[in-house]
């Protein structure tokens, strides 16, 4: 199964679909990174702490899956040389569209974030939106990371707390019911027929991972966790019961 595929189409099909994650980000939002107000946002709702990305004018940032018109323009005007690579090239149309708008630059790449075509130690950052959960293999993700980062540059990253993948997706709206174990797999834990349901109608394949896989596989492909916060998924119900249902890490590379 081609995993990168079905959530290029995935994806493409959310950008059409008006998600939350691919909707342009306004004139308003523009001009305040301008002023050295970024407002960067990896998971719903906080924003990165400006500490985070202070020192990041002029140097060269990776957006990894970070395609949709909303961090490649705010990072540009906030004077980063961006590159962002998503596999999604709906979602690169809309960072292309939004960069023409607001009179930006920036090297969008259509492509797979686990086979980057960058040299080593090409960037000073790498900023990931909420997208670790649809990747399936986070080691060779933090790989790739490590190896195009320089020594000491900064990997930040939101990703979804793994306990809310284990509810009942068909049923979340109106009430929690456990139903899946973790690590969830949308290729493990569907049945075949749900599976191939879920691909043939355009929906995304997720991955939960574990707390091990994501904090420990970070720390074990080189990084040190040097600043960390929790946020609101936007699902009152869900939230009411997982006050920390989506996190982000601040990660520097180990020299």
């Amino acid at each position: 199964m081609d995993i990168c595929e079905a959530n290029r189409k995935a994806w493409n099909n959310e950008s059409e679909s008006r998600n939350f994650w691919t909707l342009m980000v306004s004139e308003e939002k523009v001009n305040s990174a301008r002023q050295g107000k970024p407002g960067l946002w990896v998971t719903p709702f906080k924003e990165v702490p400006l500490s985070w990305i202070d020192g990041l004018i002029g140097k060269a940032v990776l957006l990894a899956c970070g395609g949709g018109g909303q961090q490649t323009p705010v990072l540009a005007a906030y004077g980063c040389n961006v590159t962002t690579i998503d596999i999604s090239d709906a979602q690169i149309e809309q960072d292309r569209t939004a960069l023409e708008r607001y009179g930006l630059e920036a090297k969008l790449i259509q492509g797979n974030v686990l086979e980057m075509p960058f040299e080593d130690q090409s960037f000073d950052a790498v900023i990931m939106p909420q997208a670790m959960n649809f990747i399936e293999d986070l080691p060779a993700l933090y790989g790739q990371v490590h190896r195009v980062l320089r020594e000491g540059g900064r990997f930040i990253f939101g990703t979804a707390n793994p306990v809310i993948y284990t509810f009942d997706e068909k049923v979340q709206e109106h009430r929690l019911r456990m139903k899946y174990t973790i690590p969830f797999s949308h290729t493990r834990s569907f049945s075949r027929k749900e599976l191939e349901k879920r691909i043939r109608e355009n929906n995304t394949l997720e991955f939960s991972h574990s707390l091990d896989s994501i904090i420990g596989g970070l720390t074990r492909a080189g990084f040190v966790i040097d600043g960390f916060y929790s946020d609101d998924s936007g699902s009152e119900l869900t939230d009411s019961f997982v006050c920390d249902s989506q996190l982000a890490f601040n990660a520097i590379r180990r020299q």
